[in-house]
């Protein structure tokens, strides 16, 4: 996968068939809905003091909710505009996503939610820490948690991308 800054959008470009069904995974892995961990991750308690939870609870979450899944759902929409290069067989899979500019803040917003949510469920960073320190052979995490691995670091390279090269100023 190739990532390209053009005029008014930024490019995902040569996405793989594994890269592309991670991206295509994106809007579910951030709905904090499907996810008690996450859920209680993207949207905490804020504080002990029972009444300004409950005004909390009352006034700003469910705007914060509203927020978040909308930006989902342009998230969503932006991937079915995905074009296809190559048809499964002959590359494999290659897909290209132009993104509008002025879609950067959602979409890092998603995929910010995305890994919350996949580090809540699946112990992501525990999971690292054990590996580099030694104490746990790289054999001994299984075939999925390797693949929901790679999908958080594939998250976090394109919110690199972006705040390296639209978020900045």
């Amino acid at each position: 996968m190739r990532v390209e800054l053009e005029q008014q959008a930024w490019v995902l470009d040569e996405i793989g068939e594994v890269e592309w069904f991670m991206l295509f995974q994106l809007p579910e892995s951030a709905d904090f809905t499907r996810s008690a961990k996450g859920r209680s991750r993207i949207l905490p308690e804020v504080t002990d003091d029972s009444e300004v939870a409950s005004d909390w609870k009352e006034y700003v979450q469910p705007e914060l909710e509203t927020r978040f899944l909308d930006e989902i759902q342009l998230v969503a929409a932006d991937l079915q505009q995905a074009e296809e290069l190559a048809k499964k067989g002959t590359n494999g899979g290659v897909y290209r996503l132009r993104v509008p500019i002025d879609h950067t803040q959602m979409w890092y917003s998603v995929l910010n939610q995305a890994r919350l949510i996949l580090n809540e469920d699946h112990e992501i960073a525990q999971t690292e820490r054990v590996l580099m320190s030694g104490d746990q052979l790289p054999t001994a995490v299984d075939e999925e948690k390797w693949l929901i691995m790679v999908q958080y670091r594939i998250y976090g390279a394109i919110q690199e991308f972006l705040l390296t090269y639209l978020m900045s100023e």
